[in-house]
């Protein structure tokens, strides 16, 4: 009885190695269509992606998460603001806010 269960698992752990997983190193062809899904006879299917989602795709391959914003504060008036961004050097970025009668800095971060 023992030999069949030692057979059984045998069996059972070289059916279970035979599953390979395929890593994808590249998103070249970016978000695909549905259409382009059961396509073989392309490259494109190997190098794009089901769904991209707040990621953008360098020209390498590589998907990489999007810059997004930040909430800093509340303008001060509830009329009419003018936001204008101003770079002092590479290093020293600010968005100067303008609204009626007050001007205030915000200093950006990389």
């Amino acid at each position: 009885m023992k030999k069949y269960i030692f057979i059984l698992l045998l069996i059972l752990l070289l059916c279970s190695a035979s599953i390979v997983l395929a890593v994808q190193l590249s998103f070249n062809s970016g978000q695909l269509s549905e259409m382009m899904k059961y396509r073989v006879d392309t490259d494109k299917r190997t190098m794009g992606a089901e769904e991209l989602e707040n990621v953008l795709v360098r020209a390498s391959g590589m998907a990489f998460k999007r810059p997004g914003s930040e909430f800093v504060d509340d303008a001060n008036s509830t009329s009419n603001v003018r936001l204008i961004p101003f770079e002092y050097s590479s290093n020293d970025a600010y968005v100067i806010e303008f609204g009626h009668e007050y001007i205030s800095f915000f200093r950006t971060t990389e």
